[in-house]
């Protein structure tokens, strides 16, 4: 495997992407163009959770995917929008145009975005065919195959952020930030899902999501599981809190739910399906 640290977008709004290419397989005579996964962290708009970052980018890779984990713009550069959307889709428009090289198969590109970049994720996917306009790329260079969002923020009037100078600070002049409002038919396929006891996002935002997709015809699959904090991951071990990082000694066994841990597989087939 490669690991690459690459920057797509003009100078003036750049962003940093950690690249991650699988080693070609020396015994296939032609080697495989790979699906590519772009990974979006989430944290609130604040930092990026290692919790839904390179561990979770490891699970893609060995399904055989190339994956993308984008640094977006978060709050210590106000405001958030539209400039992280602009980045996303010259990230996502760079990998199609450079498919060939980085060995990549274009016609499949998974956006993948847990909490708030959930929320980046859920809006790229309402407003690509625009964004394409607005950043002069080709149109066809800045479509996914696919969305996997994970207990995502939808809008910022579901629930979170709490307070207004948050919203303020993530929207500025930005109106289009109820991503369940922009939904059209052009969205792409979509694996959502979420637990009915999130603290921090609301199950609402992928409810309203989902609502949404299917009045508008789109492909979806949604999960509601019963129980579970917020920002479960891979609801395994791998990535719950350690013994010790806490006050309470239990905190991180809520990190772990078999059932919801089914999630990542459920996903893979449910693409696999669409493939």
């Amino acid at each position: 495997m490669k690991t690459l640290n690459l920057t797509f977008g003009p100078p003036a709004n750049p962003v940093a992407v950690t690249f991650y290419q699988p080693a070609a397989i020396a015994d296939f005579d032609q080697p495989p163009r790979r699906p590519l996964a772009i990974l979006l962290p989430g944290g609130g708009y604040r930092f990026y959770s290692d919790r839904e970052n390179e561990i979770v980018a490891f699970q893609y890779l060995a399904q055989g995917y190339a994956v993308a984990v984008v640094a977006y713009r978060l709050l210590d550069q106000p405001p958030v929008y539209p400039l992280v959307l602009e980045q996303l889709a010259h990230v996502v428009a760079g990998f199609h145009q450079q498919a060939a090289d980085y060995a990549l198969d274009a016609d499949h590109v998974l956006l993948v975005g847990f909490s708030a970049g959930g929320h980046v994720a859920a809006l790229y996917a309402d407003l690509w065919p625009q964004l394409a306009q607005r950043c002069q790329l080709p149109r066809q260079d800045c479509s996914v195959w696919a969305v996997t969002l994970a207990y995502p923020v939808i809008g910022l009037r579901l629930g979170w952020p709490v307070d207004a100078a948050t919203r303020q600070a993530i929207a500025g002049k930005w109106a289009l930030t109820e991503a369940d409002h922009l939904v059209t038919a052009q969205n792409p396929p979509t694996f959502i899902w979420t637990t009915a006891t999130d603290e921090f996002v609301p199950p609402i935002n992928a409810q309203c999501y989902v609502k949404a997709l299917r009045r508008e015809g789109v492909p979806v699959r949604f999960h509601l599981y019963p129980r579970g904090p917020h920002a479960l991951s891979l609801a395994q071990p791998v990535t719950a809190f350690a013994a010790g990082t806490h006050r309470d000694a239990t905190f991180g066994q809520r990190y772990v739910q078999a059932e919801v841990a089914g999630w990542f597989t459920e996903q893979l087939r449910w693409l696999q399906r669409l493939w």
